[in-house]
């Protein structure tokens, strides 16, 4: 990494790369990484934050939908990181700032919390549940791990969040298998999955939805790093 991109100062994350926005290994404004699934993002952000103090951490990620309205693609900013019945972690000052400049960028953004879970929920009937106990509009696995180490070390988080699949849409069981092994070898799993009749009938669908949140985070960072920048 360059000193150009070392002294950026933002920190942009996602769990995968396909998750990033479309950043490469960052520029001037902003060095990039990627984190992870689930708890191990959190120590990966706290490695890194340790490592490069920056002035801003931006994570991205998909989630899935809680709420009923919200469909592949639509965009949440957290100002909320929730987890179990633990106290929230409330969203930076920037949080409003954000889903105002994607607003302003004719992109539909809601502000909302976000419930990071240990399983993935796979069935409606989960999501539905969540829904009720947590009042979130999305779910995330990664969320209130990253949310923790970044306001113990000071530094103002924007989470942004894209949907991937509605509430009413079961996810395919290999999904699990993806997240215990953390992400690494995601379509080696899907592909030994395709075995199963129901896997390929869910497969394509899942894919097209990825591929709509991938550009919704892509024309979200487009639309508010440079501005977010230029305040800085």
């Amino acid at each position: 990494m360059g000193t150009e991109t070392a002294t950026a100062p933002f920190l942009t994350i996602a769990p995968t790369q396909r998750e990033l926005g479309g950043l490469g290994y960052g520029n001037a404004r902003t060095r990039t990484s990627i984190v992870g699934i689930g708890r191990v993002a959190g120590e990966q952000v706290a490695a890194l934050l340790d490592a490069a103090p920056c002035r801003l951490l931006v994570s991205l990620g998909y989630a899935g939908a809680l709420e009923s309205h919200l469909h592949p693609g639509d965009l949440v900013v957290a100002n909320a990181y929730l987890h179990g019945a633990s106290a929230p972690v409330p969203g930076a000052l920037h949080t409003t700032r954000a889903a105002m400049l994607l607003r302003q960028a004719g992109i539909s953004a809601l502000e909302g919390p976000v419930l990071t879970v240990d399983e993935p929920l796979l069935s409606p009937r989960a999501k539905r549940r969540a829904f009720y106990g947590s009042g979130a509009l999305v779910v995330d696995m990664e969320g209130r791990w990253i949310a923790e180490e970044a306001t113990s070390r000071g530094v103002p988080l924007i989470g942004i969040r894209a949907v991937l699949d509605e509430a009413h849409y079961p996810l395919p069981s290999f999904i699990a298998t993806i997240v215990a092994d953390e992400g690494r070898q995601e379509w080696a799993h899907a592909l030994r999955a395709m075995s199963h009749p129901s896997a390929v009938r869910s497969f394509l669908p899942l894919a097209l939805k990825s591929r709509g949140a991938s550009r919704a985070l892509q024309t979200a960072v487009q639309s508010i790093l440079p501005e977010l920048a230029r305040q800085l």
